[in-house]
């Protein structure tokens, strides 16, 4: 007697993008090249490039390096997302709505997808560019029995759950460092901060506050202190195009019950991602980490040399986005109500996005009376 498969969960990816530049278009990418053994590929939605933007450059470019590539291999292509979860394809028996679009876009996709009776969505981060708008979010979600998993991939990251388990091994008090780092010019960081409009900390450094919400209990309304850290070139806030954001931001946060952490974001000092503990007595180092270590390094130097026009995090990040989305394919697939392991919740991305509200103006102020 033959042994069935395991089930499986299909994907539909609302808010594509561009090859080597969409989140969308890399989840997609992955679950065509099968590195989610759980999940498969059935749909892609791309609103513009299949609608108002067909006839632009981007448009040709979508329906030559994505439609033309996919659609051969089953995938169905839609403008709008009405319709899409009427069925899952014959070998699956779920289908998540993984919604990665612009940040502004993403309310309106999650809203069609649970009108158009999506059973599950993964939330690309922040979820919502405010915090009002992603509590009703997941107020309607809730009504709707629909669990929202959230793109925060530094949460399963294996280079933060050693910082965790080496803070908690630790015989006396620790302190723990977070840190981000892009790899953007300066004289891109006008473009970036349009592409980006809600903020270095509601999107580059969103991951590091969720993991200081989910990890460390860190509240907005608990935040007792906030220390710059650094000294006075550490964190640097420019306006640029009319916009005014954050370069870089090193600030260590405090919550009443006296747990800190330190968190550390700059948008033009290389590509990683790294986690520090030290002893808090001492400051001796306790355990640091790269998200790209020594083991990982070489192959992902040779993958980020082989698409040097692909955004780079794409690539540092690939495993730690492949692992999401097979926790989630997985928790779908078996239809119980458990939580996939580690994965953060809508709360969690909530609670995140209050943190960067609250520092964003805090900050700021630091910053003009340095």
């Amino acid at each position: 007697m033959g042994t069935s498969s395991p089930p499986k969960s299909a994907f539909a990816v609302i808010g594509c993008g561009l090859p080597g530049r969409g989140m969308g278009w890399f989840h997609a990418l992955q679950l065509m090249e099968g590195a989610c053994p759980s999940g498969l590929l059935s749909d892609v939605v791309e609103p513009w490039f299949l609608g108002p933007g067909k006839a632009s450059a981007g448009g040709e470019a979508f329906e030559k390096g994505v439609v033309e590539a996919w659609a051969p291999k089953g995938v169905a292509f839609h403008a709008s997302v009405e319709g899409i979860f009427e069925k899952t394809p014959d070998d699956t028996t779920a289908k998540i709505a993984l919604i990665a679009g612009r940040t502004v876009d993403n309310p309106k996709f999650f809203r069609q997808a649970l009108a158009a009776g999506a059973t599950h969505i993964l939330l690309e981060k922040p979820g919502a560019p405010t915090v009002e708008e992603l509590e009703a979010m997941a107020a309607e979600a809730q009504a709707k029995g629909v669990p929202v998993f959230m793109g925060f991939v530094k949460n399963i990251a294996a280079y933060v759950t050693n910082a965790l388990e080496a803070s908690k091994a630790h015989a006396t008090d620790t302190r723990v460092l977070f840190e981000s780092r892009n790899n953007y010019a300066k004289e891109d960081l006008e473009e970036c901060f349009a592409r980006n409009a809600e903020g270095l900390l509601k999107n580059m450094a969103i991951h590091e506050l969720a993991l200081a919400a989910q990890f460390f209990g860190m509240r907005a309304d608990n935040v007792a202190a906030v220390k710059l850290e650094g000294g006075p070139t550490a964190c640097e806030c420019l306006t640029l195009g009319g916009r005014t954001d954050f370069s870089r931001v090193d600030a260590t946060l405090v919550n009443g019950a006296g747990v800190s952490v330190r968190v550390v974001a700059d948008r033009c000092s290389g590509d990683g991602c790294r986690a520090v503990v030290s002893d808090a007595a001492s400051d001796e180092t306790i355990y640091e980490s790269e998200l790209v270590d020594e083991a990982k390094k070489a192959r992902v130097d040779a993958r980020v040399a082989a698409h040097p026009d692909w955004l780079s995090y794409l690539l540092t990040q690939e495993d730690e986005y492949a692992d999401l989305k097979e926790r989630c394919a997985k928790a779908a697939a078996s239809g119980s109500s458990e939580y996939p392991d580690a994965v953060a919740t809508i709360d969690i991305a909530i609670q995140a996005l209050k943190l960067a509200e609250y520092l964003t103006p805090l900050l700021q102020e630091k910053l003009k009376d340095a």
